[in-house]
């Protein structure tokens, strides 16, 4: 798939790469449409950890999940980057169900409310937000559009700019969900044309056939030998 670096002549992580595409399907086997929504997220210091980010995703997927009954799930891809003329920075790119979330600025206005929140606690940080974030609707039925996403957030991945030198050992570069997909009756990953009802009874007949774990106390049952019968009670 395409991808892209910006200048074409540095190269990207590949182990990112594999990332963003795991998600980007995982969450299209989900939902037949997703909404991209890009973010560039400013902070002034540069951060020893990622702790802004975790706060920032939780609060998001708290609003996302519980704003509509339908949406049960939040992707992301975010990296840590730091240049000279931006500082320490990060981009990041959600993934939302796109029946649920039709457009980008509920995001937008969800993620200044963030900002608010932490500069209203006194952080020094408080994250800045673009006021025009890129976003994208993806449509599973639409050929090119997982091609044209990938290479548009495959941006991400590239080894210009990444915070290799400044951050501690418990700051990643990047992050991303760990969302797994929806399986066809098939056993494999639910694509643009299978059948849903039947990924959904293939899935029940699954749970089915998983083995119930034995407990602690369960213990298997012991018969007695001729021997055993033989010996006395007490000695």
């Amino acid at each position: 798939m395409p991808i892209n670096t910006w200048d074409g002549k540095k190269g990207c992580y590949v182990e990112m790469l594999e990332s963003i595409d795991e998600q980007m399907t995982a969450m299209l086997s989900h939902h037949d449409k997703v909404l991209m929504v890009r973010l560039d997220v400013h902070v002034h210091d540069r951060l020893a950890d990622n702790d802004i980010m975790t706060d920032f995703i939780d609060r998001m997927r708290r609003w996302a999940c519980g704003k509509y009954e339908k949406n049960k799930r939040l992707g992301y891809i975010w990296c840590r980057e730091l240049s000279s003329d931006k500082g320490l920075h990060y981009h990041l790119a959600l993934l939302l169900n796109g029946n649920a979330f039709k457009s980008h600025y509920y995001v937008l206005e969800k993620a200044q409310q963030i900002a608010e929140f932490h500069a209203h606690r006194g952080y020094r940080n408080v994250p800045h937000f673009g006021k025009e974030p890129m976003h994208m609707m993806i449509d599973r039925d639409v050929a090119g559009d997982y091609e044209r996403a990938f290479e548009w957030v495959s941006y991400l991945a590239k080894t210009r700019t990444k915070d290799n030198k400044h951050r501690s050992d418990r700051a990643n570069n990047y992050q991303t969900s760990r969302i797994k997909p929806r399986l066809n009756e098939h056993g494999k990953i639910f694509t643009s044309g299978d059948d849903y009802k039947k990924s959904i009874a293939a899935k029940a007949n699954r749970a089915k056939q998983v083995t119930p774990k034995t407990t602690a106390t369960e213990k298997p049952l012991h018969m007695m030998t001729d021997a055993e019968r033989q010996l006395p009670l007490f000695d």
